[in-house]
């Protein structure tokens, strides 16, 4: 196991090194500058103050140059200060990433909770109405664009029938939980989560339809096994054979998609974050670009890359406790 975390570390820094040096070669290949960007709002700046600000944000440097004085900074944990807020880059994506994570588990629970449900019954049903209907669903969940499905949704719960919030965002769900219980007043939860349910539905109804099919190709694979056969020839009953040991192996490549999906939508969800005004890092990224922001971008990037290495790694991991086969890799 340790030798597993230390060469998948090891294979991290090369990554995010990688990741690192092409942001930074990228961005300058973007026409302008921060400056001018500044500039453009200050009609009073001269040719002088651009080249010293320049000097100073130290734009003028070589790409090389500037690339090793940005990792050297980011191993220390310094990612830059933003050139629009003037505050450390770092800061502003820890203030808006736990309102993104949030929204990224409640989607992930959702389309898990349908997906895995709908998965196993169509596979148990194959090549019946119920595999149809559920093939349909799939059709529609990767078909129908995330940031339409939230505009219908938000006219539907929110305009027309005025149930649910349609933007904005009330402070964590799962906090307010603990202060629900303690005060019995399930309304303390409710009011934190129902800014949750349209942005997270439209997260969900994508990956409710790729986890669905993996989840029922897996396990008609499964069900085919010598080692579902001889159970069945022993007696054991359905649920148990079904749950415990077809189920258990189908999962596996369904983690690592949802591994994948869920790097994803850490990283920031960008449209349905705009769609929905959420406070979070996809919508930070779209401002950033727009401002030419270039420590934020680089910032978003570097961290989303981050995130995506820890996730991997956390999948890894989870290979080896649900399939003890893994141990022997």
């Amino acid at each position: 196991m340790l030798r597993l975390v230390l060469t998948r570390l090891a294979y991290a820094v090369l990554v995010m090194i990688g990741v690192t040096f092409v942001v930074a070669s990228l961005i300058k290949l973007i026409p302008g500058d921060p400056v001018d960007i500044m500039a453009a709002g200050n009609p009073g700046m001269t040719v002088e103050d651009m080249d010293k600000l320049r000097h100073e944000l130290g734009l003028t440097r070589p790409i090389l140059e500037q690339f090793f004085i940005y990792a050297k900074n980011a191993v220390l944990g310094d990612l830059g200060i933003s050139i629009r807020q003037r505050v450390p880059a770092a800061g502003l994506i820890w203030e808006r990433l736990p309102a993104t994570a949030e929204l990224a588990f409640w989607a992930i629970l959702i389309a898990l909770a349908v997906a895995i449900p709908i998965g196993i019954v169509t596979a148990l049903k194959r090549d019946t109405a119920i595999d149809y209907a559920g093939t349909v669903v799939a059709v529609l969940g990767v078909s129908v664009p995330g940031f339409l499905l939230g505009i219908l949704l938000i006219l539907v719960f929110s305009v027309n029938l005025r149930w649910l919030p349609a933007s904005g965002f009330r402070g964590s769900a799962l906090a307010s939980i603990p202060s629900a219980i303690a005060s019995g007043d399930p309304s303390i939860f409710w009011n934190a989560f129902r800014y949750f349910i349209l942005p997270s539905i439209s997260l969900a109804f994508v990956l409710v339809a790729i986890n669905a099919r993996l989840v029922r190709s897996s396990m008609i694979e499964v069900l085919q096994q010598d080692y579902i056969t001889f159970a069945r020839a022993k007696g054991l009953p359905i649920r148990i054979i079904y749950l415990r040991h077809a189920l258990r192996n189908a999962l596996l490549p369904v983690l690592t998609v949802v591994g994948l999906q869920l790097g994803s939508l850490l990283s920031g969800t960008i449209v349905i974050e705009t769609v929905f005004a959420w406070p979070g890092i996809g919508r930070l990224a779209v401002q950033a670009v727009h401002w030419r922001d270039y420590p934020l971008i680089q910032a978003v990037v570097l961290i989303s890359a981050l995130l995506f290495v820890f996730l991997n790694l956390v999948v890894d991991l989870l290979y080896r406790w649900i399939d003890p086969r893994a141990h022997h890799g």
